[in-house]
């Protein structure tokens, strides 16, 4: 079966490209590119068909591309870039032979997801799906916070990139604000592995929607927002590139002293300070009360009428009341 994505990488959209030209310089059938490209739409993609002439994007695909994002790496950057056109999951990927400073991205996920396993959509060069390894001499404990860390650094490069209107909420989501209400615009996955000791192979995974299909808001269970509606000054090759030049200094520092430095940061950015929100466990039991900030370790701080909790991560939701 021919790879769609294979064959978008021949268009444009600046000019027709006919299929038979495609065809011959692939070495396929005339009528692979045609069933090929019939599928652009579940990219999230439009195409321009004139019959005799040939195929055009109706938007350009700003395509990732290693080399251009290491030119905004520092010259000591231990990361190493790999791209790929589709894959199920970045996260997955990484998972099975970690190493330290290995960063996969891909344009297309057949199975990307987020917390709680929801299912991550981002369009054709819409958006960014990269996940970074990352080795922690300490076990577990010592990461007490990270998602935080890093929803944090991706926030601060975001502001830096144009979207003053981002903003965060407990504990990997980054929303951008609409009026009164706020949509996500991007997610943070962290998986390890290790020992209670050390040391622990980190896999952080991030999604962010650069442009978004209105046409898939229906398929999701909450607001989507995009980063260019919102004053994104960058392209995605030097946006992906400026967000692993801060997390890996951030990461350095997270090794050193933890989240602790960057709680103030992280709570600068919270949406929903000081506001009344519910925490829903997985049982459907809810905690109602006024969110105050963050303990020390990245625990959510909830005054209740019963007196101040802490709320873990693990699998609760948070939502405004």
């Amino acid at each position: 079966m021919t790879d769609p994505i294979r064959l978008l990488r021949e268009l444009d959209a600046q000019h027709f490209t006919s299929g038979t030209a495609i065809a011959e310089r692939l070495g396929i059938s005339r009528a692979s590119v045609s069933n090929a490209l019939a599928q652009a739409e579940q990219f999230g993609l439009l195409l321009e068909r004139r019959s005799g002439v040939g195929y055009r994007l109706s938007e350009p695909i700003d395509w990732l591309d290693a080399h251009t994002i290491t030119q905004y790496l520092p010259s000591d950057s231990v990361l190493s870039i790999s791209i790929v056109d589709t894959l199920e999951s970045t996260n997955r990927q990484l998972l099975k032979t970690p190493h330290h400073g290995q960063v996969l991205a891909s344009e297309w996920q057949t199975g990307g997801r987020g917390r709680l396993g929801r299912r991550w959509l981002a369009a054709l060069g819409g958006g960014l799906m990269f996940s970074v390894a990352w080795q922690f001499n300490g076990g577990p404990a010592q990461l007490a916070g990270l998602s935080l860390a890093v929803g944090t650094l991706v926030a601060q490069t975001l502001q830096a990139a144009g979207v003053s209107t981002i903003g965060l909420k407990w504990p990997n989501d980054l929303l951008i604000q609409q009026g009164t209400d706020f949509a996500k615009v991007g997610g943070i996955l962290i998986e390890m592995q290790g020992d209670a000791l050390g040391p622990a192979q980190v896999v952080i995974g991030i999604g962010l929607n650069i442009a978004f299909p209105s046409h898939w808001q229906s398929e999701l269970d909450q607001s989507a927002a995009s980063l260019q509606a919102a004053g994104l000054r960058y392209q995605r090759n030097e946006l992906l590139g400026r967000l692993l030049s801060n997390l890996e200094a951030g990461l350095m520092q997270f090794a050193q002293s933890g989240f602790a430095p960057l709680l103030p940061q992280w709570e600068a950015l919270n949406v929903w300070q000081q506001q009344s929100v519910s925490v829903i466990s997985p049982d459907g039991s809810t905690q109602n009360g006024v969110l105050l900030g963050l303990a020390a370790d990245g625990a959510l701080r909830l005054n209740t009428p019963s007196g101040e909790i802490l709320i873990h991560t693990g699998d609760v939701s948070l939502r405004r009341a």
